[in-house]
């Protein structure tokens, strides 16, 4: 098998990857505002960035 499959086929699983990751974080931030409630998220996202501060 040659140099550029294997770089091809690294490409595929690198974007494939993004985008599976993506769509894993909008699943988990779906679920979290379900549950918790919109302002609940956002306040809480708003707290760990001024502790990070």
């Amino acid at each position: 098998m040659s140099f550029t499959f294997w770089l091809s086929a690294l490409a595929l699983v690198a974007v494939l990857g993004l985008f599976i990751s993506i769509f894993a974080a909008g699943a988990v931030y779906a679920v979290r505002v379900r549950r918790k409630g919109i302002d609940a998220v956002l306040a809480g996202a708003r707290k760990r960035r001024e502790l990070r501060a």
